[in-house]
């Protein structure tokens, strides 16, 4: 008989030990690739946030002061690689993203149009005489 309580002993710790890694690798595989979708890095989120404005609002404007266009190329890149970094990761970002995205297309289509127009202009108010509507 006392070799049952020591059995149980070993099975219960085996139990215990299962569920402890159950429950530790439970967030592990909430943070896969689409785990932006769920919401699962909403610190990250806001570290990028902060780290964008600090770009923008400290750094950038010293390189432009100072007159040094590398460093100010350097820090739009970079702030332009975080913002895309909190856009993939931040769904409400993203979806600020996909708006600017959109926007800036229809402003090109826009100045298509209008370039169009103005050389369809100067060529009928010029009587021909630039060439029509040849780039």
């Amino acid at each position: 008989m006392k070799s049952r309580p020591k059995s149980l002993r070993t099975g219960s710790g085996i139990l215990v030990g299962l569920v402890l890694s159950l429950l530790l690798a439970m967030p592990a595989a909430s943070a896969t690739r689409d785990a932006g979708v769920r919401g699962n890095y909403r610190g990250q989120c806001r570290q990028l946030t902060k780290q964008i404005n600090h770009f923008e609002g400290s750094i950038l404007p010293l390189a432009i002061a100072r007159g040094n266009f590398a460093w100010e190329r350097a820090t739009n890149a970079h702030v332009k690689r975080l913002w895309n970094r909190r856009a993939d990761l931040c769904p409400a970002y993203g979806a600020e993203r996909t708006f600017l995205v959109k926007a800036r297309d229809q402003i090109r289509r826009f100045n298509k149009m209008v370039d169009l127009a103005g050389r369809a202009a100067l060529a009928f108010f010029t009587g021909g005489l630039t060439g029509g509507l040849a780039p």
